[in-house]
């Protein structure tokens, strides 16, 4: 066959067809990705953009975002990988109904009350060093129904006491100071973690053993590789989601929505910022500092699902790591976890300290929710 034959035969017409057609289609997709990236923002709202690594500030044109799109982009200046919704900076009214909002139901709050008095004198009595177990002991015998759950959990399978203990200056003996605030801790908690949250479909079962879980998990990673920290990682961890408990009624009004976009595969956290502004870890935080919680666990609490932009705050990687364990199903891998690998670098974890944490904070979760119930 000739060139020229070729050139007016059926394959040849065929070939070229296609290979136009995979062109256009690849010239379309270059187009695609390019406006996504940095022309899908147009509209007359002021955007910013701010890299949370090396803090670089970046003007944007706004177009609504699409519900099922979760744009991942390099930072121009370092490289780093980010999702781009994720630390878009809004200037505009928007912002300020966001603002309204949130200072609305902070004001009108109802899901989670003042501090338990107990938990208070209790805390101030550690940090005190002219009193000890016995002023501990005081406090709690008080308060009958907080040292009946005290005790509760003192004899559950997880704490392993030989004997039973049936008083608490028993309990202070045997348990001493630091063990004995972290169960006043879940006593007080306890309550209001048993909630169910109608609003996120989770029961109130799931509701304490995930903050349990998420508790003890940090606890465990802060003893490994940050050990001064492991009193506040559990205290954090422990109380890492209450912002759901503000956001929950709000949340019932808005479930067919939610639900919506929890369905185009966007996380908890940005289904909410769509729906209201904000997400549950910004307004736990903005809730937590009124009652004295110490700012190293309200930041932690505050970037819990964002680490990154914690300003490399070990506690914030620690229970974003640990409540990242918490949502696999028993039969997944700890490699299936969706975490952030900058996380894991900065903490040192391995595999294999990720596998025994998971697995220890399971057991330890199962023997204190137990102890609970039973």
């Amino acid at each position: 066959m000739t060139i020229s034959q070729y050139w007016n035969s059926k394959l040849f017409k065929v070939l070229f067809n296609l290979i136009k057609k995979e062109l256009r289609n690849q010239i379309i997709f270059i187009y695609i990705r390019i406006d996504v990236c940095f022309n899908y923002y147009r509209s007359d709202k002021k955007l910013k953009f701010k890299c949370p690594e090396c803090k670089t500030m970046y003007n944007l044109e706004d177009r609504k975002i699409p519900q099922n799109t979760n744009i991942k982009i390099k930072c121009p200046k370092c490289q780093f990988h980010l999702n781009l919704e994720d630390n878009i900076i809004f200037d505009n009214k928007n912002d300020n109904k966001k603002t309204n909002l949130k200072t609305k139901m902070l004001e009108n709050a109802k899901a989670l009350p003042p501090l338990p008095e107990v938990l208070m004198k209790a805390k101030e009595i550690m940090k005190d060093e002219t009193k000890g177990l016995k002023d501990l002991a005081d406090v709690l015998e008080k308060d009958q129904a907080m040292a009946t759950r005290v005790l509760k959990i003192a004899n559950s399978a997880y704490y392993a006491i030989k004997n039973p203990v049936s008083s608490i200056r028993e309990a202070c003996v045997i348990l001493g100071g630091d063990t004995l605030m972290q169960m006043i801790t879940l006593a007080s908690t306890a309550k209001l973690l048993g909630k169910e949250l109608l609003g996120y479909s989770i029961s109130a079962g799931e509701v304490f053993s995930h903050s349990v879980f998420v508790a003890f998990a940090s606890q465990l990673i802060a003893e490994k590789k940050f050990p001064s920290l492991a009193i506040d990682a559990f205290s954090a961890g422990l109380m890492h989601d209450a912002g759901k408990l503000i956001l929950n009624d709000l949340m019932e009004t808005r479930k067919d929505d939610f639900n919506k976009f929890v369905s185009t595969g966007l996380k908890i956290f940005q289904a909410e910022k769509r729906l209201f502004g904000f997400d549950h870890s910004e307004i736990g935080h903005d809730f937590l500092g009124k009652w004295n919680i110490p700012d190293s666990q309200t930041k932690a609490i505050r970037w819990h699902h964002e680490p990154e932009k914690s300003e490399k705050n070990p506690l914030a990687h620690i229970i974003h790591i640990a409540n990242s364990m918490s949502l696999l199903l028993p039969e997944e891998n700890t490699r299936d976890m969706d975490v952030c690998k900058i996380s894991l670098g900065i903490i040192g974890l391995n595999d294999d300290e990720v596998v025994s944490i998971r697995f220890e904070a399971i057991d330890i979760t199962e023997a204190i929710f137990h102890g609970f119930i039973d």
